[in-house]
């Protein structure tokens, strides 16, 4: 099973392959030690190893500093205007609430990859690009430092459709252990979750017969998480990540049988920003007399009612009732904190 910091020498040197490539004037071994978490000696052994495997790897050093850099037979050049660089510097910046992923990291990389490729006067216009764009995460970012191994662990389950052996807490700190057939990662609200179906072993990764019994998972809720060598699982064909997402109410697995029609209205001075918002893909407005009517189908009403809540003294739950007894319920239960 793989884990970053524990990795085997062939493993490990082909992790500093890859840090190796599309970087067209190599890299110094400094970068290459802190990619790979090992000393320069040991990247030195890997690049070594690499060579004597038949790998063209040159050693001409960086601004004076020990560095390597992959012989390509061919690179392939796409021409990036201003707008363009501009435009992938804006990703970036909504990258930066998953600081501490590789996610985060792979933005950087591509980045960087790009910039070798500027000459002086881009590379100095790029510098002052930080100043011309932000992107500032509402509610708070999710903190993943110390997570590298287990979103590393997911990630490549979902990439490499591996069986994952997993330790999860739940909201309440209930421990579930097991192992997961990961289909999907999806961002939402600045944090990452992971849609997958728990398996009773390993092996039933290979014939899932069917969507139901999906769950989704925070991926900080993760104590660990490793892909299993050997364990490969084939999605159920009727699984679409579609129908796990709901629009502003974020990913969550509901009974399509139990979809219910949900009404809301709001305050006539909130009516302009309701109706210039997609909220739901099925969503309808309805003018009223003191504002606005917003109607859609849900089968999952828990993400409602925190919606609604945000709204205070401009949104009333209408129907169903088993939403409007939710969200009395909260706003009495808070009632109780306040004389």
């Amino acid at each position: 099973m793989y884990r970053r910091g524990d990795l085997g020498q062939v493993a490990r040197a082909m992790r500093v392959l890859d840090a190796l490539r599309g970087f067209k004037h190599g890299r110094m071994l400094s970068e290459l030690a802190a990619e790979v978490d090992a000393s320069e000696r040991t990247v030195k052994r890997d690049l070594a190893a690499l060579q004597d495997s038949g790998i063209e790897i040159t050693r001409t050093p960086i601004e004076g500093r020990a560095a390597a850099c992959l012989v390509e037979r061919a690179y392939s050049y796409v021409a990036i205007t201003k707008r363009e660089r501009y435009t992938l510097l804006a990703v970036r910046a909504m990258f930066d609430v998953l600081r501490g992923t590789s996610f985060y990291d792979d933005v950087a990389s591509v980045l960087r990859k790009l910039e070798q490729r500027m000459t002086v006067e881009e590379r100095a216009e790029h510098q002052t690009f930080g100043e011309r764009f932000a992107y500032v995460a509402d509610g708070g970012s999710k903190v993943y430092e110390g997570k590298e191994d287990v979103l590393d662990g997911l990630l490549t389950g979902v990439l490499s459709r591996r069986v994952v052996k997993f330790d999860y807490r739940d909201a309440r700190g209930r421990s579930q252990r097991g192992h997961l057939a990961p289909f999907a990662m999806v961002l939402y609200k600045h944090g990452l979750y992971v849609i997958g179906r728990r398996l009773r072993r390993p092996e039933d990764g290979a014939s899932i017969p069917d969507a139901s019994d999906v769950g989704v998972f925070a991926a900080e809720r993760f104590v660990s998480a490793e892909f299993v060598k050997g364990a490969a699982f084939t999605p159920p064909p009727d699984f679409k990540l579609s129908d796990f997402l709901h629009d502003a109410f974020g990913p969550f697995a509901g009974d399509p049988r139990d979809t219910k029609r949900v009404v809301i209205e709001f305050d006539k001075s909130k009516a302009s920003y309701v109706r210039a918002r997609l909220w739901h893909r099925t969503q309808e407005f309805h003018e009223t007399a003191n504002g606005l009517r917003l109607e859609f189908n849900c089968n999952n009403l828990r993400p409602v009612v925190s919606w609604v809540l945000e709204w205070g003294p401009y949104a009333k739950a209408i129907e169903p009732r088993e939403l409007v007894e939710q969200v009395s319920g909260e706003l009495r239960a808070a009632l109780r904190h306040y004389p």
